[in-house]
């Protein structure tokens, strides 16, 4: 067998050298980096002086980096896209590409791209109004700007802090960070941010009310955008200082600058500062009751949006059909590379064909011997193995047998447990007071029967029947929750009146409603019927009242009411009462220890008899909720089926 695999070896040695071809092989045009590194650079030169070619300069470095794998190239071609469509005012697509962007220069690690990139997004969310978002970006740049020497865009981003905290109308705010911006520009004098900082400052002033200190300030950031040929710029600041002339009521003049904005936002086709210019114009006229041409202005903005709007529709498409038809040009170009190159390569094997042939023929007659002597000794082992199988799976199945057993075993004695807990719980606290104060008051009277008035006696005589009567509901409620518990207890449904139960557990509550000063109002219609068990109905009624007085204050009313469709009636408990806490409302009715609230008169409730009410009104596949808040009382809704052909009790 040793000799077999020195053959196999031999032979597929000398085949992987004569067919075997690697990805080396297959090779792709080379394009130069620095011709994508030269693409960029005019992106980012022509961004606010020609952002329409700036764009195309993008685009053609990210198609050749893509082709090439320039990662560094593809991150900066997607950045200056972004840019170059955030200057044309294509807000949503330009944060497709900066998010974009951000990702692959955070995979990479450049920080000083991500201070770019990170500013760009910033100020484009804050262009669409979303101001949260771009102090986000903004505070990332600054970020990344610390940790690099020398900190690049500073000027910028801070300029870009200022200019979100206008928007909010915090002006003392905004013009500290564009001072900052502004020192910060000087000194590295970046001439271009030390026109928008002042630019920004004398918006400031014009909003403070000194028009004159503004007006100042915008006339030096026109010259610093004239100089750095920021046509951008220049458009903004022009119709900065209309505003300006506008706000000193020099109107020829808010004219004139308003218009030398829109000639030169046109022949750029800046589309949204267009159409912010028109915008302006049409306010100056309406301002001034010039509102024949207001209206003019105001069509051609909306001309303009429904222009913008159609063409950034038709961008979108255009973009995603261009990914489209690159992707498949690179596919069919690599397909077409990859058919040359096997074209080749059957070529040159055919002189080896024969040789190969000779040698498959050798190595099938060894693999022949060797598969039959191996297939005996895994039959063999393959026998043996199925008998252990067998027997570890008999074992396994009386292994989960027991285990399953023990586990209902357990589950059944927790169950006992929580029981026996909840039962001590409640015989040793909540039966505990009533049955202190009707011993204790029994044996006042036993002792001392003479030393009292009859008024005193009466008034004891009534302590005592009130905690014999709390004490005989505590235990009705813990008998039958044990029963339930158990599943001892019977669930036997019948169709009932329910106007005539409710009528008759009322009965149970009219003292003590009446010494609380309580009025209970019975609404249920004398016709509504219901499909249910008495005694279980009997309970729930008996607590959801019990509860109710228990929370209302003296005067108070509650009532009864209920209404049905043609599958359910609902019923409702309602009272004036304290209401209750959120924290405690969603967890009335799931059994947890403690969510007990205390009544007016200091009385506390064990939790069990709304647990009673919500495991009685699922057995009938019905529903309890409830509704409150704290001070406006509490509604208990509950829900039974409406009866078919049954008995009638």
């Amino acid at each position: 067998m040793r000799f077999a695999k020195y053959v196999v070896l031999f032979f597929a040695c000398i085949a992987g050298n004569y067919i075997g071809f690697s990805h080396d092989d297959v090779t792709s045009p080379q394009i130069d980096n620095n011709l994508i590194d030269s693409l960029n650079n005019l992106a980012y030169t022509h961004r606010r002086s020609n952002p329409k070619l700036s764009l195309e300069h993008a685009i053609e470095a990210y198609e050749l980096s893509s082709k090439t794998n320039y990662i560094q190239g593809l991150a900066n071609a997607i950045h200056h896209k972004g840019t170059a469509l955030a200057v044309l005012g294509r807000y949503e697509l330009a944060l497709i590409d900066l998010l974009e962007a951000s990702k692959i220069r955070e995979q990479i690690g450049d920080n000083s791209g991500l201070v770019a990139t990170y500013n760009n997004i910033g100020h484009v969310q804050s262009e669409m109004g979303y101001s949260d978002e771009a102090l986000h970006y903004f505070e990332k740049s600054l970020k990344c700007s610390k940790e690099l020497s020398p900190i690049p865009d500073i000027g910028v981003t801070l300029n870009n802090i200022g200019w979100v905290y206008f928007r909010k109308n915090k002006l003392d705010l905004a013009l500290t960070y564009f001072y900052q911006a502004l020192s910060a520009n000087e000194s590295t004098n970046d001439i271009r941010g030390i026109g928008a900082s002042k630019g920004n400052i004398g918006t400031i002033y014009r909003h403070m009310g000194d028009f004159k200190k503004g007006l100042g300030y915008h006339y030096q950031a026109l010259d610093n955008a004239q100089q750095f040929d920021d046509k951008y710029w220049e458009i903004i600041t022009l119709r900065e200082i209309s505003k300006d002339y506008h706000s000193a009521n020099q109107l020829e003049k808010s004219i004139e600058f308003a218009s030398r904005s829109l000639e030169l936002a046109r022949a750029l086709g800046f589309h949204v500062e267009e159409r912010n210019t028109l915008a302006w114009l049409a306010s100056i006229h309406e301002t001034n009751h010039h509102f024949k041409n207001a209206a003019r202005f105001y069509r051609m903005v909306n001309h303009l949006s429904d222009s913008l709007f159609r063409l950034e529709r038709a961008e979108i498409q255009s973009q995603f059909f261009t990914v489209y038809e690159f992707q498949a040009q690179v596919k069919e170009n690599q397909l077409l590379q990859m058919e040359q190159e096997i074209n080749s390569k059957i070529i040159r094997n055919q002189k080896y064909f024969l040789f190969l042939s000779f040698a498959l023929i050798i190595i099938s007659l060894v693999f022949t011997v060797y598969i039959i002597t191996t297939n005996k000794k895994m039959k063999i082992a393959n026998l043996q193995l199925k008998d252990k199988n067998c027997e570890i799976e008999q074992q396994k199945e009386v292994i989960q047998q027991k285990v399953q057993a023990i586990e209902e075993k357990n589950r059944e004695l927790e169950k006992i447990n929580q029981i026996k807990d909840k039962l001590i719980a409640v015989i040793a606290h909540d039966l505990k007071n009533p049955f202190n104060n009707i011993s204790g008051y029994s044996e006042i009277l036993a002792s001392r029967y003479d030393s009292f008035e009859k008024k005193e006696v009466q008034e004891f005589l009534k302590i005592i029947n009130e905690s014999s009567a709390k004490g005989n509901y505590l235990l009705d409620n813990l008998l039958q929750w044990y029963r339930l518990q158990t599943m001892s207890l019977q669930f036997l449904p019948l169709k009932l009146n329910l106007r005539n139960i409710v009528e008759n557990e009322l009965l149970f509550f009219t003292s003590i409603a009446q010494d609380r000063g309580i009025n209970i109002i019975n609404s249920i219609p004398q016709e509504v019927t219901i499909h249910a068990d008495s005694n279980m109905l009997k309970t729930i009624i008996r607590n959801l009242v019990s509860n109710a007085i228990k929370h209302t204050e003296t005067g108070g009313k509650i009532s009864l009411t209920s209404s049905s469709d043609h599958r359910e009636v609902t019923v409702v408990v309602e009272d004036t009462g304290s209401g209750i806490e959120p924290s405690i409302k969603d967890k009335l009715f799931t059994g947890r220890h403690g969510i007990t609230s205390t009544g007016q008169s200091g009385e506390k409730g064990t939790g069990l008899g709304l647990i009673l009410c919500k495991d009685f009104v699922e057995m009938h596949h019905g529903r309890i909720w409830v509704e409150s808040e704290p001070g406006k009382g509490a509604k208990f809704f509950f829900t039974l089926p409406i009866p078919e052909d049954t008995e009638q009790e």
